[in-house]
């Protein structure tokens, strides 16, 4: 009887077991005598019964919880030999670990100085003015890269190619935006593994940042608008390139501003919020003060307000390029505003009021038709001579015409 009970319970001392490996959560009241040998086992918590034997518990520490020696041992076992912590600790053994490390490379352990990144930087010595883009997967060649002043004279054929209508612009007709893109690609290369960072490169990436703005390519835009960031810092600190580096500062951080607008109605994008609150902490009041900047900071109140008015008023009195990422904000202002419209003003409203509100110009007639149909395509119900827009009847849905613009990222 006792033995079968005994296995029932676990293992008991006479099967050689150490009890001192066993370890008590519960030990605020004193253990029961003879629990193990004849009582009843008892369902609940209150049911489980612990051993008599004082040895069969391991001591308790300050901290409150109770260990064993023996348990401590057996867990330090595991760390110990091949593999475990002191062997970890001992020097590498790996053969060239300097190499890896990077200790042989020029500079060596010290810090590389403005002379050790000169003597590692290229000199181009190409002539040629055209060249297209293509990734770098090996060092480059001096003979492959083209010098400051050979790349000036491109940037002066390539703005004025670009003002050209596309079938005067030479080439066989192959000179479109894929063109020129790839040689801005390709000026920006030889910019920087010659490390040219002066008033110059400002240049080169803002035009680009400009064309790719035209074009609608959001992801060569990001990309220059980017650079020129850290590009008007390091030039902040350089009186002889200051004045010429900075002259469109203030036009490219509310073009930054308005990208962040944009990202933040992003759902994808998790980073909009904390991106924007970073270049609103950075922003002096001289910055503030600039119409520009200025602009961009009441067009993000609009977009977090809600305020669609607000919004397309600023929209047709948007300074520089401005316009083309307000174009790209529009699509979710007018659905919201859209919705706002069909529960303030019941049973109906006049359809001209509702187009003039979400931005159509109706001065002109392809224009307002536009909206008509994107109304439509929205779930909106007009009355019979097409003048009122029947809120009350009408259930808005997600608009289904294509959109001309597609973001490229």
């Amino acid at each position: 009887g006792s033995g079968i009970r005994s296995s029932y319970y676990g293992p008991s001392s006479s099967f050689g077991q150490d009890q001192s490996d066993f370890i008590a959560f519960d030990s605020g009241s004193s253990p029961s005598k003879g629990v193990r040998g004849g009582n009843k086992k008892k369902k609940g918590k209150q049911g489980k019964q612990k051993n008599s034997d004082a040895s069969y518990y391991a001591p308790q520490a300050d901290d409150g919880f109770e260990r064993s020696n023996a348990t401590l041992n057996a867990r330090q076992a595991r760390f110990s030999g091949q593999g475990g912590l002191s062997d970890a600790a001992k020097p590498s053994m790996i053969n060239n670990v300097e190499r890896y490390m990077g200790k042989t490379v020029i500079g060596g352990t010290r810090k590389l100085n403005e002379e050790d990144f000169e003597v590692m930087t290229t000199k181009g010595t190409c002539t040629v003015l055209e060249k297209e883009y293509l990734r770098l997967t090996a060092p480059p060649r001096a003979e492959l890269v083209r010098p400051e002043p050979i790349l000036k004279e491109h940037l002066a054929n390539l703005k004025a190619l670009w003002l050209k209508p596309e079938k005067e612009r030479g080439g066989g007709g192959k000179r479109d935006y894929v063109w020129f893109c790839s040689q801005f690609k390709a000026l920006r290369q030889d910019l920087t593994v010659q490390r040219i960072f002066n008033a110059f490169a400002v240049h080169v990436y803002e035009t680009h940042a400009r064309i790719a703005l035209e074009q609608g390519d959001l992801n060569e835009f990001n990309q220059c608008q980017t650079q020129l960031k850290d590009l008007y810092e390091k030039l902040a600190h350089d009186e002889s390139e200051k004045k010429a580096g900075l002259k469109n500062e203030m036009e490219f951080i509310a073009y930054r501003i308005l990208y962040y607008v944009f990202l933040s109605g992003n759902k994808k994008y998790e980073g909009g919020s904390s991106d924007m609150m970073k270049i609103l902490l950075t922003l002096s009041s001289e910055q503030r003060a600039d119409p520009t900047i200025s602009h961009a900071l009441k067009v993000r109140v609009a977009v977090a307000e809600f305020d669609y008015h607000a919004f397309f008023t600023l929209q047709d009195d948007c300074p520089n390029m401005g316009a083309y990422l307000m174009d790209y904000l529009v699509p979710s202002v007018r659905r919201d505003a859209l919705q706002r419209i069909q529960k303030a003003f019941r049973p109906h409203i006049p359809v001209d009021y509702v187009l003039s509100e979400l931005g159509f110009d109706m001065a002109d007639e392809e224009d307002a038709k536009e909206g008509r149909e994107w109304l439509q395509s929205c779930g909106c119900k007009f009355s019979d001579d097409g003048k009122s827009f029947l809120t009350k009847d009408s259930v808005l849905k997600d608009p289904d015409l294509t959109n001309k613009k597609s973001s490229l990222i």
